[in-house]
């Protein structure tokens, strides 16, 4: 695989590559063509097609772990100031033994914040020779955040409870089914982090089995027309 940058648009500064900083002006963009990356200092995008990164959006790594429901990241965290969306391909993070942040490194794995800094998980390769984590995404993702995390305390959050509701949701993150825990519940409605609407029903479960990994919103609705909203996360 080439590892370049195929066509550059109105970037602030070329040596990009060699900083901790990509830089793209409004109206600018950086496409990456299907078959090359593009390394923005241990982060390696290689995108299943063309993926284009549109300004005005800043990619920085931060050595402060990012931290969720009392977990903790190693200390490298690439953020970008504007959400990247809609990528397919491999992600690689790459990371040095003394940023584990006391996590074991055979437990790490891929960590993806969401527009609505939700984390999602993803244990794809890891590879302790090259101090590396991969994953390679088939269906569409969109995130704001990468980093690594121990895979036994991940940085999503276990249980969703929404306060005074009334109504739980669980198990979660899941890889099978949700079930909804409440009375007087009308109709429960899961969508994508596109606002798409990817299911319905009257019933107090949701079966997603069939759908990709990701992040996506649940909403309640009650016999009095009040709704609940929860963050599912599916494995």
């Amino acid at each position: 695989m080439k590892t370049h940058v195929i066509y550059l648009f109105g970037l602030l500064a070329c040596p990009f590559l060699f900083s901790q900083i990509l830089t793209v002006n409004s109206g600018a963009s950086v496409s990456v063509a299907s078959g090359s990356s593009i390394n923005l200092d241990g982060l390696e995008i290689a995108p299943a097609d063309t993926y284009v990164i549109s300004g005005a959006n800043d990619v920085s790594r931060s050595i402060t772990a990012a931290t969720a429901g009392g977990n903790n990241s190693v200390l490298r965290v690439y953020n970008t100031s504007a959400l990247l969306s809609g990528f397919t391909g491999t992600l690689t993070f790459s990371y040095l033994d003394e940023e584990l942040n006391g996590i074991n490194e055979g437990d790490l794995v891929m960590e993806l914040q969401a527009d609505d800094d939700s984390w999602t998980t993803y244990v794809g390769n890891l590879d302790q020779a090259n101090n590396t984590v991969s994953y390679t995404f088939t269906e569409s993702v969109s995130f704001k955040a990468v980093t690594a995390s121990a895979s036994g305390a991940s940085l999503t959050v276990e249980n969703i409870l929404q306060a005074n509701s009334g109504i739980s949701v669980y198990p979660n993150p899941t890889a099978n089914r949700i079930y909804i825990q409440g009375e007087n519940v009308l109709q429960a409605e899961l969508f994508d982090l596109r606002g798409r609407k990817v299911k319905a029903t009257n019933q107090k479960q949701i079966d997603m089995s069939e759908m990709g990994v990701g992040t996506f919103i649940l909403k309640v609705t009650t016999d009095k027309n009040n709704t609940k909203s929860f963050k599912i996360i599916k494995r």
